[in-house]
């Protein structure tokens, strides 16, 4: 593996279709089967785009990774809404939900999921997080309290004692700031799996070096400020993850998360990065596996 892309693949431990027109900021029509899509502001203003589907008493909230959206979790959003309501969400800057933020922080994140929660008034989450969106999840676990049943996360909180190398950290910043379209074509395509449909590799390569480099430097920096023992204690809910085996990333530690939180991991042999879009049918199982143990836990 070179040098960026052991970079890009060891900062997951950190962090790492929309159908019809908006409706008004915060509501939801009655379902009947489609998605909908609809805005509501964050704290600090800008405008979030998030779609609904499915019904239930159980909302599964899905959030996106680093310069992803709310598409990467195409594979999952119909067969969980069978039995789940299911909300994806861009978070700020990504996707349908660009926009300026004074500096780009994971914690503010959780603001963003909370938002669309509260806009939902959404009781029963679950929270579900790839890459990025695994601290993203803590932090919006934090904020809920008791209406957050759990955390599930997607090849990310490998490890929350792991301290990622500076120097090799400002390298991979460096390149970003250098040639972005590159570093990220590099990165992300690598990241994937080797045996993965060339056509998805393209796509998440295309999703990625048309995020905005500006917001995603910044959040690249804040990676490395993350306090994530403190995090694993704050988000008061149990967390589970399903990840690659090593050498795709470094070892999940299953026995040192442990130590901040009720916390187990299933991994996965021969995935990469993106486990949902690479083994969609086995994902969604485990996923549906986890929610309905955190369903029996709460009643």
């Amino acid at each position: 593996m070179n040098r960026p892309l052991t970079i890009c693949a060891s900062l997951t431990i950190l962090a790492l279709a929309a159908c019809g027109n908006p409706e008004a900021p915060g509501h939801i029509a009655e379902d009947d089967g489609a998605p909908r899509v609809a805005t509501v502001q964050a704290p600090d203003g800008l405008t979030l785009t998030y779609e609904t589907r499915g019904t239930g008493d159980t909302t599964v909230l899905l959030i996106h990774c680093w310069t992803c959206d709310r598409e990467f979790w195409r594979e999952q959003v119909d067969a969980l809404a069978q039995d789940y309501r299911v909300v994806t969400l861009d978070l700020g800057g990504h996707g349908e939900s660009p926009g300026e933020r004074e500096s780009w922080r994971v914690l503010d994140y959780g603001a963003d999921v909370q938002a669309v929660a509260d806009a939902l008034e959404l009781q029963r989450v679950v929270l579900v997080g790839h890459s990025m969106g695994g601290p993203v999840a803590l932090e919006a676990a934090r904020r809920l309290g008791q209406r957050a049943l759990g955390v599930i996360c997607v090849d990310t909180l490998h490890d929350a004692d792991f301290e990622f190398p500076e120097e090799m950290a400002q390298q991979w910043i460096a390149g970003l700031e250098q040639d972005f379209e590159a570093a990220m074509a590099e990165a992300m395509g690598g990241m994937a799996a080797s045996g993965i449909d060339p056509a998805v590799r393209d796509w998440i390569v295309q999703r990625a070096i048309a995020a905005s480099p500006e917001m995603a430097v910044g959040l690249m920096r804040d990676f490395l400020t993350l306090d994530l023992p403190q995090m694993f204690r704050d988000a008061g809910a149990p967390i589970r993850c399903v990840n690659a085996a090593p050498p795709a990333v470094p070892p999940t530690n299953v026995e040192g998360n442990r130590r901040y939180a009720d916390y187990d991991a299933v991994i996965l042999e021969g995935v990469g990065h993106f486990i949902q879009l690479e083994r969609p049918e086995e994902f969604n199982a485990q996923l549906r596996e986890f929610v309905a143990g955190f369903e029996s836990d709460s009643r």
